[in-house]
C-alpha cells in the first residue's frame, strides 16, 4: 500500500468514526500529503455525484488551489490552508459541527478538562465569534484564535480540530464532543468543576514516564484500533 493509499484509508476510517460519533454529515477530514506542500481532504458526507465512491479525495495546495480530485470543493477551505501554513507541526485538520459542543458554547460556557481524555485541551478550548472559512480572513482569524490549543470552537458554527496524525485529530474531535456531553450531564445535577492543575501535571508526568519506559509513543492508538476493527466488521458502538 502506497503512502497516499494508506492516508486515504485512514481518512475514510476517520470519516466513519465522526459520522457515527457526531451524527452529522457536514465537515471535512484532511491530512498533509506525503510531499508536505499540499493536503488531502475527504468530506464527511457522501458525494453529491452518486457515481463517485464515498472515499474519493481532493488534493489542495497550501494556497487553497485544487490540484486534483472530482468531488465538489469544500466551502470552508481557508480553515485548512491557514492551519497548515501557520502550524507546521500539524499533520491533520478536521472541521466539523459537533452538536453538543456547539450547544454548550452557545450558553456562554467553555469546554474544560473534566476527565483524563480532555486534559489535552489545557485550561479550556478557545472560543471565537462566528467565522466561516470561505474567506481567507476568517481562516486566519480562526487559526489565531486557536493559539496553541488542539481545538477551536466557533459560536453558531462548529469546531476546528488538529493533531499530529489523522487518528490523533479524529480522536481529539471525539473527545471534544464527549467532554461537552459530560459537562452538560454534570451541569444538570450540579456544577461541573475542571480537573485541578496539580492533578493535570501529575497525570502528564505519569504519561510521559510511560512513553519513556516504552521508548516511544505507539504508532497507532489502541482507541483508534478498536473503532477501526468495528468499522471493518460493519459494527457500531454505543455513543452514550
Amino acid at each position: 500500500m502506497s503512502n497516499v493509499d494508506e492516508l486515504k484509508d485512514q481518512l475514510a476510517t476517520a470519516v466513519q468514526i465522526l459520522r457515527w460519533e457526531l451524527a452529522d454529515m457536514w465537515g471535512h477530514v484532511s491530512c498533509r500529503s506525503p510531499r508536505g506542500d499540499s493536503f488531502l481532504i475527504m468530506p464527511v458526507r457522501p458525494p453529491f455525484d452518486h457515481d463517485l465512491p464515498d472515499d474519493e479525495i481532493l488534493e489542495y495546495d497550501l494556497d487553497g488551489k485544487m490540484i486534483s480530485g472530482r468531488r465538489d470543493p469544500p466551502a470552508e477551505i481557508f480553515f485548512f490552508t491557514s492551519l497548515y501554513r501557520k502550524r507546521p507541526d500539524t499533520g491533520a485538520v478536521i472541521h466539523c459541527h459537533p452538536p453538543v459542543a456547539v450547544s454548550l458554547i452557545a450558553t456562554g460556557k467553555k469546554i474544560v478538562p473534566i476527565h483524563q481524555h480532555s486534559i489535552k485541551f489545557g485550561k479550556g478550548v478557545p472560543v471565537s465569534p462566528w467565522l466561516y472559512g470561505t474567506w481567507q480572513e476568517d481562516g486566519e482569524r480562526a487559526t489565531k484564535a486557536m493559539g496553541k490549543s488542539f481545538a477551536l470552537m466557533m459560536k453558531g458554527h462548529g469546531a476546528n480540530v488538529i493533531g499530529d496524525t489523522i487518528q490523533e485529530a479524529c480522536l481529539n474531535t471525539v473527545h471534544l464532543e464527549r467532554t461537552a456531553k459530560m459537562i452538560l450531564w454534570a451541569q444538570s445535577v450540579g456544577r461541573a468543576s475542571p480537573i485541578p492543575q496539580d492533578v493535570v501535571k501529575k497525570y502528564e508526568r505519569v504519561e510521559a514516564e510511560r512513553v519513556e519506559a516504552r521508548g516511544s509513543r505507539p504508532p497507532r492508538s489502541p482507541e483508534w484500533n478498536f473503532y477501526e476493527r468495528l468499522i471493518k466488521r460493519g459494527e457500531r458502538w454505543n455513543t452514550w
